[in-house]
């Protein structure tokens, strides 16, 4: 029996040593061509919010003026929240500045969005490592949307790398309304005491923005996230 366990768990290892292996040499080619497309922003969020929701209307108009200004939109190119910077890149004319870094491995992960095929450019990667790599790595800044535990997930790789300097430092904005963030925020940065302190420690929040889309316009928006990476 233990021989039987012994095999198995070698050809496991063997076939994700493969996987290893595979990742590696795609994600290689696939950065060096993200660095040739030139300026790029992340952009992380829900699938489920659509182009009737006030997020997916800003989003697109900010990426918009930013698609205008040579800043192409990184996204999971997904519907929803990842669709919507895309659309904005449509709406500029500038369908080349759309970039979908897609889940090829999640068999619930929906079909590319209509605006990425348009003439963007797309990657599909074969896990998360690699997929967030494609994501985060070289981008001026990054937008954090509404979202469930997909768009978690993301956040909390994003900022312990960029806490630990696996990142260069790019300033990052949560965007919302009605406290989605902020709410979470102040939840985890009250102490819980001398002993433990906060569940997160604000300091690790010192990158981030909070970005209300019912108070900030969307050409307010760009012009403070433009100052901010020193774009004119």
């Amino acid at each position: 029996m233990t021989k039987l366990l012994d095999i198995s768990h070698a050809s496991k290892l063997d076939g994700h040593l493969d996987r290893v292996a595979y990742s590696s040499q795609l994600l290689q080619r696939v950065l060096s061509t993200l660095k040739g497309i030139g300026l790029q922003g992340t952009w992380l969020g829900s699938r489920k919010l659509g182009p009737d929701s006030p997020e997916y209307k800003w989003c697109a108009e900010v990426a918009r003026i930013l698609a205008e200004k040579g800043i192409a939109a990184k996204t999971g190119g997904g519907p929803g929240l990842m669709e919507a910077p895309h659309y904005g890149c449509h709406l500029a004319g500038l369908p080349q500045r759309a970039i979908a870094v897609c889940a090829d491995f999640l068999n619930t992960e929906e079909d590319v969005n209509p605006y990425v095929l348009k003439g963007g450019h797309i990657f599909q990667m074969p896990d998360f490592n690699s997929r967030h790599d494609g994501l985060f790595f070289g981008s001026l800044f990054h937008i954090i949307l509404p979202g469930r535990l997909g768009t978690i997930h993301e956040m909390y790789d994003l900022l312990n790398r960029l806490k630990h300097g696996l990142l260069a430092k790019a300033p990052v904005y949560f965007v919302e309304r009605d406290g989605y963030w902020s709410q979470k925020m102040e939840f985890f940065t009250q102490s819980l005491g001398e002993e433990l302190g906060p569940r997160i420690s604000p300091a690790d929040y010192d990158l981030t923005k909070n970005v209300n889309v019912r108070e900030m316009s969307p050409a307010d928006f760009a012009t403070m996230l433009l100052s901010d990476i020193g774009h004119s």
